[in-house]
């Protein structure tokens, strides 16, 4: 097989979307515009390291206009209070002036 038909092989894992030969198992959940005046996207993600016994854990990728993409994978337990924090950040920001979506 040629490196560029191996690109398109699918995964064995059945709900992981990536393709060819992979790092990390991806199922794309959400991309939404997270940066100030529009720039940049913030990536959700369900993931799993490619290892043995690897837990299934929540992605966040950041891209910008200006830099490479980073990821971060949390365990999934972590998850729900991650989003309390971010939500509570995010309606005292809008108090203090922030502007809403």
């Amino acid at each position: 097989m040629s490196a560029t038909a191996g690109r398109n092989v699918e995964c064995p894992v059945r709900w992981c979307d990536e393709t060819g030969t992979h790092a990390v198992h991806r199922r794309y959940v959400a991309s939404v515009k997270g940066g100030e005046r529009g720039a940049g996207l913030v990536g959700i993600n369900i993931a799993q390291r490619v290892q043995p016994r690897a837990s299934v854990g929540v992605e966040l990728t950041v891209t910008t206009p200006w830099a490479s993409t980073a990821g971060y994978l949390f365990a999934a337990a972590s998850v729900p209070e991650i989003a309390a924090a971010l939500t509570d950040a995010a309606e005292r920001a809008t108090e203090l002036g922030g502007t809403s979506p």
